[in-house]
């Protein structure tokens, strides 16, 4: 494994999105499997939407055949093969769909539930099925209705699994020089819950004024970042088709940017992609000054991982290994922009989903004059690489605090610079 593939496994750790270790997870699994099996939750009904994604499993003879495939194909001795079959997996779907993610080391619950299965080649046949994914966006809409309910604040605590004990809290305030939360983020720490109205509301919180202010906001020639992220990888000489699923994670532009009439302008250019922190702030803004010319929603998969990955130890998350080939294939949004300055054009801010809810709000509107700074929109919890994507014309010198994997990115930051063609 390469030096870069640990140094981003080991901030995919810590940014929420991998278990802190084996027995970690294999525990937090049992429980889970327990509670549904011969615990309190054993004589729970399915809801609705889980109950008819169990019935189209069993209604399709191809989607059944994989489910037991990726089941089969799974080791015995995988961190997560507590979950046997599809039956005990939408027990497990039914007892999370009603609980908000709590504050721990095991990092998103879906993703981490199906992580052994997305690891097989059963697995990744079955969730590249487009009516599968179209029951997995039926289920994550139910799951988000109760994110944004006020019963999902009994995780907005400062109990153990809280967002607001001290070990929480810590994590959520780590890239900001010491300030403390209520420094930072628009709440009231005298409130409960801080002031929150959901867990949705804790997750898309906004910054107290003063915050991730635009860097060099008189320097014309500055690009700035969109999200507050860490870079995952920035490739240049982009090509129009390319085979994303193979090693080395080429981008392939006509799949990336959905076929659009628009996507042929950026051949030969430049991708810039980060992920973002489960702890940190997930609303997105503009890199550049310019009008929204085109808002395109995608939908896409939630857990098809790179065929490049599979059957590698599921402990290494291979999945987050490959998040370059999900930009062509998972449920995204794209925004493309044109720039005032001509040297920069046309440019797309593209929102990737990762798992789970994977909703990507946009906030603009075709038309919209934005200046560098403003909100374009927002993740809701599941929602966490983004990419930048500009034309080969644009001549770009990238800084040294974004132009290697794992840097940290603020957002609003100045990124690159743009050079005179």
């Amino acid at each position: 494994m390469s030096t870069r593939h640990l140094t981003l496994q080991d901030r995919f750790r810590r940014a929420g999105w991998a278990h802190a270790h084996d027995d970690v997870l294999r525990k937090w699994i049992h429980g889970a499997v327990a509670e549904v099996l011969v615990g309190h939750r054993s004589k729970e009904e399915l809801l609705p939407v889980v109950a008819d994604f169990q019935d189209f499993i069993e209604a399709n003879s191809d989607i059944y055949m994989g489910f037991h495939q990726m089941f089969e194909e799974q080791p015995e001795t995988s961190v997560v093969a507590a979950v046997k079959d599809y039956k005990t997996l939408c027990k497990v779907f039914n007892k999370l769909i009603q609980e908000a993610p709590f504050y721990g080391d095991i990092g998103p619950p879906f993703y981490m539930v199906l992580s052994g299965c997305m690891n097989t080649q059963g697995g990744f046949t079955t969730f590249l099925n487009e009516k599968l994914n179209k029951h997995f966006k039926e289920m994550w809409g139910v799951w988000a209705e109760y994110l944004e309910s006020p019963a999902s604040r009994s995780v907005l605590t400062g109990e153990d699994g809280g967002w607001f004990n001290p070990t929480a809290l810590t994590a959520l305030v780590e890239n900001f020089d010491g300030l403390r939360f209520e420094q930072i983020f628009a709440c009231d720490p005298a409130a409960e819950y801080y002031g929150y109205k959901s867990w949705d509301d804790f997750f898309v919180r906004t910054f107290q004024p003063g915050i991730r202010t635009v860097q060099f906001p008189d320097n014309p020639n500055i690009i700035n970042a969109a999200c507050e992220s860490e870079l995952y990888h920035l490739a240049t000489n982009v090509q129009e088709r390319d085979q994303f699923w193979i090693k080395g994670e080429p981008y392939s532009l006509l799949d990336m940017l959905n076929q659009d009439e628009l996507a042929r302008d950026f051949v030969g250019g430049t991708v810039f992609q980060g992920f973002l922190s489960v702890t940190g702030y997930h609303r997105w803004h503009a890199p550049v000054t310019g009008t929204i010319v085109k808002i395109v929603e995608v939908p896409g998969t939630y857990f098809a991982q790179s065929p490049a990955t599979l059957g590698e130890n599921v402990s290494d998350n291979p999945y987050l290994g490959g998040l370059a080939f999900i930009t062509s294939l998972t449920t995204r949004q794209l925004i493309f922009i044109e720039a005032d300055d001509s040297r920069i054009g046309l440019m797309c801010f593209m929102s990737v989903g990762m798992t789970e809810v994977s909703t990507c709000e946009a906030t603009v509107k075709v038309g919209q004059h934005v200046n560098r700074g403003d909100e374009l929109g927002m993740f809701h919890f599941g929602g966490s690489t983004h990419c930048l994507v500009f034309r080969e014309e644009t001549r770009l010198q990238f800084f040294d605090n974004a132009n290697k994997p794992g840097s940290m990115i603020a957002v609003r930051g100045a990124i690159a610079g743009i050079l005179d063609n």
